[in-house]
């Protein structure tokens, strides 16, 4: 059954338009048990500062994520040393406990807008770390990965 998802993911992946998107990763979390010391980080090299970008945090849950949201610590370092740090709440469920984004089985594919129509102020290598901020002791289970992708507005 594992097999069959991961099949069908990577052929709606091959076939989908992918208009305007510089950047899609995902970052696996060990054992689906993210730990506070675990930072997701993403590098990526911005070439257009003058054309208005969106970005999003992507989010893949378990059903069995005990939670109906996720908090982040969100840091964007910029090629000349300046940065932000943020924190996000992202809501991955509605009021009545049903999963928010795409479903496959038990795994929900979640896109979270973070920030719209940011030009970048300078050409060069840009990192964005995530780090749950859930205060959860032992690891917040059921988040499998984590994701930033950044897309030109058209």
């Amino acid at each position: 059954m594992t097999k069959l998802i991961v099949s069908l993911f990577i052929v709606t992946l091959l076939f989908s338009c992918n208009n305007g998107v510089i950047y899609d990763e995902y970052i696996a979390i060990e054992k689906e048990n993210w730990k506070k010391e675990n930072i997701a980080t993403f590098e990526f090299e911005a070439k257009d500062t003058t054309t208005p970008h969106n970005l999003y945090i992507n989010i893949r849950n378990k059903g069995e994520y005990p939670f109906s949201n996720l908090y982040l610590f969100v840091t964007i370092n910029g090629p000349n040393g300046n940065f932000t740090k943020d924190t996000v709440n992202c809501v991955l469920a509605d009021d009545r406990g049903k999963w928010k984004g795409k479903g496959w089985g038990d795994l929900w594919d979640y896109q979270q807008p973070y920030l719209g129509n940011v030009k970048f102020a300078k050409k060069g290598k840009y990192i964005v770390s995530y780090e749950q901020a859930m205060r959860v002791e032992d690891g917040l289970k059921g988040i499998s990965d984590i994701g930033l992708k950044i897309v030109k507005v058209e």
